[in-house]
């Protein structure tokens, strides 16, 4: 099936469409790690481990989308991205704006369940309608928004949570960013001709639907070969080492910091937004970055090794203040730096109209890594204390440069 030329204004429609419930999701992701301890307070959560205890709702969250992405992205590449992008945003805003209403712990798990089934339909779905409709020579650049606008979400979940917890009551934050998320899908199902995939596209053509249909065995083995390639398995692994790192900081820096040093939640909350808001403008440039030297091993090495070892320094050294916020912004920066050139280094091995099923699978790295890191980092800070939060972060972000050795391959890192 030959690809859609859209214009320049085509293009900015569909990334703006497509980008803003990608925020969302990263947003979703976030509002629980905030609100840990106005829960554990508001749930009577007592008793050892109050925080690996409340962590575990956001495990569950993970855990049910680390299970269902990969199927829904075979399904996003069968029946179209964009009912499956506007069905799984309603589900979990829905299921996110209920979290306000929860009168007991059990019902957070199940909220959570519900809330990461609907998360799994963003980057099978936003990655599908990108390449279908966006035209090549913008391609890069609209991965590289697509990446910065979900790291936008991550900035916004803190300051609006605590925020609106703070003005008015954290039940009224968890309803109000629900209806945001409803809002929004609304708006989508309005413009839902723009957001027409490959596989939306060739169900509207008979023949090429008996041809699927009678090529299906083949298909589905050709994408399980596919998804279990050695370069896939490496991209699958960074998101896995990705989440553990950059998301065990975004979790659980609040928390560390305050356990360790005393630091006053606005401030440290404050160092967390410094550290989305680096990694945005970090994927921005790296935009430019990725297209210009592709995505290498060297460029890898260069950015998330630094990165870590600023974040293991925070577990040594006492940082107040604005060189707290400027340590974190500059880590977020390095980390953020690489990801288009995570993006185009798995676009470049994924044959055409597999996105869904390729980012579907890759990124379900995070889920896995999303599920087993607050955990960890839970029963590490009330154990161990906030020193090692840190510590293992930094491991983790350190070590997924490896990840790009696959890299050489294709582009001679």
């Amino acid at each position: 099936m030959a690809r859609i030329s859209p214009t320049l204004n085509q293009d900015m429609k569909v990334i703006s469409l497509v980008c803003f419930p990608h925020m969302m999701s990263h947003a979703y992701w976030l509002v629980i790690p905030p609100m840990y301890g106005i829960l554990i307070a508001a749930f009577g959560i007592t008793g050892e481990l109050p925080y690996t205890k409340i962590a575990v709702v956001t495990t569950v969250f993970a855990m049910a989308t680390f299970i269902f992405q990969t199927p829904v992205g075979f399904f996003v590449d069968r029946v179209g991205a964009r009912s499956v992008l506007i069905g799984g945003l309603a589900l979990e805003a829905v299921a996110i704006g209920l979290f306000g209403v929860a009168t007991a712990y059990w019902q957070l798990l199940v909220l959570a369940a519900i809330a990461g089934v609907g998360h799994t339909v963003f980057h099978p779905a936003d990655y599908a309608i990108l390449s279908a409709r966006v035209s090549e020579k913008r391609m890069g650049r609209a991965f590289s928004i697509h990446s910065a606008t979900g790291y936008v979400g991550f900035f916004i979940a803190p300051i609006f949570m605590t925020g609106v917890a703070g003005l008015w009551h954290w039940r009224a934050a968890f309803i109000l960013i629900g209806i945001i998320g409803l809002v929004a899908a609304l708006v989508l199902l309005t413009q839902s001709d723009a957001l027409r995939d490959e596989g939306a596209a060739s169900k509207s053509n008979k023949e090429d639907e008996k041809a699927e249909k009678s090529a299906a065995p083949a298909t589905m083995m050709e994408g399980l070969k596919l998804i279990l390639s050695v370069p896939i398995l490496m991209c699958f692994l960074y998101f896995v080492l990705h989440q553990m790192g950059g998301g065990g900081i975004r979790s659980f820096l609040v928390a560390a910091l305050g356990e360790m040093y005393g630091t006053p939640e606005v401030v440290a909350a404050t160092a967390l937004s410094a550290f989305t808001a680096g990694s945005v403008f970090g994927i921005l440039s790296g935009g430019y970055v990725a297209d210009r030297f592709g995505p290498r091993i060297t460029t890898a090495f260069l950015t998330l090794v630094p990165a870590a070892v600023i974040i293991a320094l925070l577990g040594w050294v006492n940082i107040q203040g604005a060189l707290l916020i400027a340590a974190l912004a500059l880590s977020g920066y390095l980390i953020g730096l690489l990801i288009p050139s995570r993006d185009l280094l798995l676009r470049s091995v994924t044959p055409p109209g597999s996105m869904g099923k390729v980012m579907g699978f890759a990124s379900t790295g995070s889920n896995l890594g999303g599920a087993l890191i607050p955990v960890v980092l839970g029963y590490t800070l009330d154990t161990a204390g906030g020193h090692w939060v840190f510590w293992i972060c930094a491991l983790f972000v350190g070590a997924a440069f490896l990840t790009f050795i696959t890299a050489r391959t294709k582009y001679g890192g």
